[in-house]
């Protein structure tokens, strides 16, 4: 109970802090690999306070101990602060801001808890060891007991907690549990010590002895340690499936949102994983995953060179399946190569270094040291890898024999997965079709001569050295930040921003006079209407919450008092660079660019001082919800003027984001306007696109402009989005 208790506790918070963090720190995607990222040094650092409480101490005084470090985590997490903003400090940089609020908000409790299942499972084998014959201790069913309780707890969040209870209870009733633990542990370690006797609980552990010492009845087992390279299997098979979930968590919440229900799911199937491979029962599985490994790796890069435009059922299916299955196989060869239980502890140590290797890599590595997102086809090849130098011998055949053996067995796998894939792809509408049956044939074709693991990893690697660095059309920029990729293309007619897989942007070659920026921001369509409704008025305060290129201050007036918010240090630096766009350059009053959070900038404005504010912040197409939320426009109204307008660009690929941000303008007492445009052919091919926009004012001269304009009432959802309650999901499916 005790175990099952802390898992759930464990990954409860997980969740939790997450979205404490979320709106702090931009709503970025990258967030929860930070996050994610943080827990699995955690459970580093839990681990080895665990091995060495378990190899240096009896049992009584590692009980002891083990009850003290919980009692000050409790203590510590009840005084200590429970919101993000009592911790965050705004002049750190990006990187280790969310690392520092974690450590003060949960790192004492989350340290204990990390520490409880290894130093519970010790002390029940040495309990079991008092009772029974030694080879019937075995107690790595408790790790699966652990991640099943960690499973529940995942599952429970985004499904049972996150929409009944709000965010602000969350963390009191989480103190609560925490507290009940304790008293569950100190229970659990008495029973522990009346099974042990007094004859054992002052007794260290077998691991604080030299195995070549004669064994004493506290000392049984004495088997050899493992050896470097075995420790190294350790590491190695924990490292690539732990960087594979922060890499198609990311891949996915790019471009859809960066939300529990999102998060946990594959941190889900990564678990099931380890109940799979550490349960008796489930083991009987991983033959299979070792099998469908090869099909599923390749699943996994398949959207390598068309991501963006694949649809989002397919996309998800194939990163979730090759996830869960190559998790599967890797922590199967684990589980093969674990010790004795009195390796116990070093075991789950070597295994949470593997985990903060993999969550490293992802979360810091790979934003402070790759132009693109790199790290993905990298954790490939490295699985391709470990199941090679993990594999069993197999019988010498002649080289081509050992090339194609097994094919057919391998393609009809593969062929299983990815037909229905395609057909996916093509019911939809067929948006990406044409690239993924491409790519679907090449994965099929290394599959066909993939018998020999090393040359499958190779050839694998090839492929996607050529995916990631050949074929990609040149950039004229390319760099990465905290909040994603930024590339600049140029063709033969207009310059294009891209923020991951989505247009943030775009600028013709040749100007126009007037200026019109096209795409979003066209001046056919909503941002040239709300700036025609402008010019009947007096020069004034315009605030823009997102620079993008920065298209919207070719429609600002020389008067005109701009400002952007942008929190991507990155799109500054390209939006203000006049070679790549000119949009600010070519401004006849410099506009104002602030780098930060547009929501806590929008709260620094004085009351009733804005005139015109403009929301269009999107990291890649993600949503950031924090910004939509009723209290987050409760902030934009007080700082709109009585007669400002609020507009907010709403065009996506995936939300019907209108109805649940009309209700927040509607309730703060603003008439609400809608246009949905879509161009005309001529006005398309003049470089217009299709846009979705919301206005909130409350002057009548501007909604009757609007409404001359083709704007409409907007559709208000039943109840606006809030801090508590942030379920954009709801909207899924536009």
């Amino acid at each position: 109970m005790a175990i099952a208790m802390s898992a759930l506790l464990l990954f409860s918070v997980e969740p939790l802090v997450g979205r404490l963090l979320l709106p702090a720190f931009g709503g970025a995607p990258a967030v929860w690999a930070t996050v994610i990222a943080f827990f699995q040094v955690v459970l580093l650092v839990g681990y080895a306070y665990a091995h060495l409480v378990a190899t240096r101490l009896g049992t009584r005084a590692g009980i002891a101990l083990h009850l003290a470090v919980l009692v000050v985590a409790l203590v510590l997490t009840l005084l200590g602060p429970h919101a993000v903003a009592d911790v965050r400090l705004p002049v750190l940089p990006v990187v280790p801001g969310p690392l520092l609020v974690l450590l003060v908000l949960i790192g004492p409790a989350a340290f204990a808890l990390t520490a409880t299942t290894p130093l519970i499972s010790t002390w029940y084998g040495r309990a079991r060891r008092a009772d029974v014959e030694p080879g019937d201790t075995e107690p790595y069913w408790l790790y699966a007991l652990s991640n099943g309780g960690s499973l529940v707890a995942l599952l429970t969040y985004p499904l049972v907690i996150e929409p009944r209870i709000g965010l602000s209870r969350q963390r009191g009733l989480w103190d609560i549990g925490l507290g009940l633990l304790v008293v569950v542990i100190g229970l659990a370690g008495a029973v522990v010590l009346a099974r042990v006797g007094p004859g054992h609980a002052m007794a260290p552990a077998a691991d604080a002895v030299d195995p070549d010492v004669e064994p004493t009845p506290d000392r049984i087992d004495p088997s050899p340690r493992p050896s470097l390279s075995t420790r190294l299997r350790w590491i190695g098979l924990a490292t690539v499936p732990a960087g594979l979930l922060s890499a198609v968590t990311n891949q996915v919440t790019t471009d859809l949102i960066s939300a529990p229900l999102l998060w946990v799911i594959p941190l889900a199937v990564y678990l099931a994983s380890f109940i799979v491979a550490f349960s008796r029962r489930g083991r009987r599985l991983v033959p299979a995953a070792v099998l469908a490994a090869p099909a599923a790796l390749t699943l996994l890069w398949i959207p390598t060179g068309s991501s963006g435009v694949w649809p989002v059922v397919p996309l998800l299916a194939g990163l979730y399946l090759g996830l869960g299955v190559i998790a599967t196989a890797l922590h199967g060869r684990l589980a093969d190569l674990r010790p004795p239980d009195r390796h116990l502890t070093s075991f789950y140590l070597h295994l949470s270094v593997g985990g903060a290797i993999g969550g490293l890599f992802v979360a810091l590595v790979a934003p402070a040291a790759f132009k693109g997102v790199w790290e993905l086809p990298i954790l490939v090849v490295l699985a391709f890898v470990a199941l090679a130098v993990t594999a069993p011998p197999t019988p010498t055949l002649r080289p081509l024999r050992a090339v194609l053996a097994g094919a057919p067995l391998r393609v009809g796998i593969y062929l299983v997965a990815v037909v229905p894939m395609l057909v996916l792809i093509a019911a939809s509408g067929g948006q990406g079709f044409a690239a993924a049956w491409r790519w679907a044939a090449v994965g099929g074709l290394i599959l066909v001569a993939g018998g020999v693991p090393r040359f499958l990893a190779l050839t694998t690697g090839v492929v996607l050295v050529l995916a990631t660095f050949v074929l990609p059309p040149a950039a004229l920029f390319r760099d990465r930040s905290f909040f994603g990729v930024v590339e600049v293309l140029r063709t033969d007619t207009t310059t294009i921003l891209m923020h991951g897989t989505t247009v943030h942007g775009v600028e013709p070659l040749v100007l126009r006079d007037p200026p019109d920026p096209g795409s979003y921001y066209a001046r056919s369509g909503p941002v040239g209407d709300i700036f025609d409704a402008w010019a009947a008025r007096p020069a004034g305060v315009i605030r823009v919450v997102g620079l993008g290129a920065g298209a919207i201050a070719v429609y600002g007036r020389p008067d005109d008092d701009m400002a952007f918010f942008e929190i991507d240090p990155l799109i500054v630096r390209v939006a203000e660079d006049p070679a790549l766009f000119t949009y600010l350059a070519d401004r006849a009053t410099p506009a104002e660019v602030r780098v930060g959070d547009g929501r806590l900038l929008v709260a620094g404005e004085a009351d009733a001082s804005v005139d015109l504010l403009l929301m269009d912040a999107f990291s890649s197409d993600t949503p950031p919800v924090h910004l939509f939320t009723l209290e987050a426009i409760e902030d934009a109204n007080r700082a709109l003027a009585p007669d400002g307008l609020l507009a907010v660009h709403v065009s996506n690929r995936y939300y019907d984001l209108g109805p649940p941000i009309s209700a927040a303008l509607h309730a703060v007492g603003l008439t609400v306007l809608e246009r949905e445009y879509v161009p005309t052919e001529a006005e398309a091919a003049g470089g217009a696109g299709l846009s979705d926009w919301l206005l909130g004012t409350r002057d009548p001269d501007a909604i009757g402009r609007l409404r001359a304009a083709g704007w409409v009432d907007a559709r208000i959802a039943d109840a606006p989005l809030t801090d508590d309650f942030p379920d954009l999901l709801r909207w899924f499916g536009r």
